[in-house]
């Protein structure tokens, strides 16, 4: 009996001073000025820097109307410098957090866009590797899969959606979730990566791929059995193109139809 209580009375001690360690911790904090803010940029695809360091450090003295540098810990709001962070067009995640010795550490993930839509009224943005939405920047041009054609979506529409989420929900009616679906397959694949890019989207709404080797265009209809349609492009690429060299010789190559290709000579 003697040695639970003495258990118990060790666990509440460890407790008490965990507790009391916690809170000088705490109040330490709380005191200490800000001494530095530390930013790092992860750039995911490494397709170029969209947001810099310098640009966010101004978004953070404007979220808190004044440099941080100097400031008192506790007059820091770093939830809410991190949520402005986050909502940022150019950032996927950020993580903000602070040290016992007075530095705040800022690191912020970019998007990292795979493909460039240019709409019928010259608008231009980007979709990203995991649907999201973002704006050009001056800041660097990422070589990306350009989609133009007849797309009239404008980015203010969209910028707060989500491409895979627009798919599902029956409400929305765009092309969007079908020029994600297909720049993501692209992206995806090391060859198709290379080999195409560009896709136009015509006035029936349908999809037609234009390739760097090769002068044809490749109908590809919609997006339904996708892979299919890619893999039989890549067995004539394989088995036709590849073993006779006519690669210029066709004006059209038709991927809508299953099971079969139907190519059109010029």
């Amino acid at each position: 009996m003697k040695k639970r209580i003495l258990i118990i009375s060790g666990w509440v001690v460890l407790v008490a001073g965990a507790s009391v360690l916690l809170g000088f911790a705490k109040s330490k904090r709380s005191s200490t000025p800000c001494k530095s803010v530390n930013i790092s940029i992860q750039q995911k695809g490494s397709r170029g820097v969209f947001i810099t360091s310098e640009q966010i450090r101004a978004l953070i003295v404007q979220q808190e109307q004044s440099v941080l540098e100097g400031k008192s810990m506790d007059k820091i709001n770093l939830r809410e410098i991190e949520s402005m962070l986050k909502d940022n067009s150019y950032i996927i995640d950020a993580q903000v957090y602070a040290t016992l010795d007075g530095d705040i550490n800022v690191s912020v993930t970019q998007k990292n866009p795979i493909a460039r839509i240019m709409t019928a009224n010259d608008e231009s943005y980007y979709v990203d590797s995991v649907g999201y939405f973002m704006p050009l920047t001056d800041n660097c041009t990422p070589r990306v899969l350009v989609v133009n054609g007849y797309i009239d979506e404008p980015y203010s529409f969209n910028y707060t959606r989500n491409a895979k989420k627009m798919e599902t929900d029956t409400s929305v009616h765009s092309l969007l979730p079908s020029v994600y679906k297909i720049a993501s397959y692209i992206n995806s694949d090391a060859f198709w990566k290379a080999q195409i890019t560009q896709v136009y989207v015509d006035s029936a709404k349908e999809f037609m791929l234009i390739p760097r080797v090769g002068c044809q265009h490749i109908i590809l209809g919609d997006t339904s059995d996708l892979k299919q349609k890619f893999d039989k492009l890549f067995v004539l690429y394989k088995d036709g193109f590849n073993r006779n060299g006519k690669w210029n010789e066709y004006a059209t190559i038709n991927l809508k139809y299953k099971h079969q290709i139907i190519c059109t000579k010029k």
